[in-house]
């Protein structure tokens, strides 16, 4: 009987691109008057967790679901994780190898340069612990230039509310940046992602908005932390007009 509802959800919906939780409401009210705000919520997650609805931004959705980005976590990020929660255990990081990039663009980058986010008062400290464990790291960018050929390891802040996913590898929960946290971080991090800019940013953005899901709430609600809220919007109006039509 579920299964059957959820065919003439996806009949009633199919040929729109989003719509709203009152357009949900008003489907699931026809079959069921005294359907409650609470009830339909639950619906609501139970549909996404089914990957049958993506929510495109707080309150719309969408049928067209797309995979979530999941970057491949290899040993190297596994010892970095490692040494991170063996030492800070219980703090905030986030860990990325700027390798993952290569699942979006047309030349591809072979460096061995990783991001390592945490807690401004943790930074010197794990500075000091990476270099004890013998890599080069980077945790003040001041006048540093970036060579995309160092094997280094850059320490930033971590900002608040970050969008995070922790990704089980083997035994290990590793915490790594949602593929919205990727974008605005390469937009606004132009000393880092000094290789990514021009033709080769717009490339990443193009395969990433038409391969993957994206919440657009959680890309701008994270661009405006970032202080690049409305010059983001401006960059993909400019060069995907399609992606933010209905957003």
């Amino acid at each position: 009987m579920k299964q059957v509802a959820e065919e003439k959800l996806v009949n009633f919906f199919a040929g729109k691109d989003i719509f709203s939780r009152r357009d949900l409401f008003d489907f699931f009210v026809q079959s069921e008057a005294d359907l409650k705000e609470g009830t339909l919520g639950w619906r609501i997650y139970d549909l996404k967790k089914k990957s049958i609805l993506h929510e495109v931004k707080r309150g719309w959705y969408t049928l067209n679901v797309k995979p979530t980005y999941m970057p491949g976590i290899d040993h190297k990020v596994k010892r970095l994780a490692s040494i991170f929660n063996k030492n800070y255990r219980d703090s905030k990081y986030c860990l990325w190898d700027i390798n993952w990039l290569n699942d979006f663009t047309v030349h591809q980058f072979s460096q061995q340069m990783f991001l390592f986010e945490t807690e401004k008062d943790l930074q010197e400290s794990l500075a000091y612990t990476l270099n004890d464990s013998g890599y080069h790291v980077v945790w003040s960018l001041k006048g540093t230039h970036l060579s995309v050929f160092d094997e280094t390891i850059i320490i930033l802040p971590l900002i608040t509310r970050a969008p995070i996913q922790d990704i089980k590898a083997g035994e290990s929960i590793i915490s790594v940046p949602t593929l919205e946290k990727m974008l605005v971080d390469i937009y606004q991090e132009n000393k880092v992602f000094h290789f990514v800019q021009g033709a080769e940013m717009e490339r990443i953005f193009e395969n990433a908005l038409s391969r993957y899901a994206i919440n657009y709430t959680t890309l701008f609600g994270y661009a405006k932390r970032r202080g690049k809220e409305n010059d983001l919007r401006n960059f993909i109006s400019a060069h995907f007009p399609d992606k933010l039509k209905n957003i």
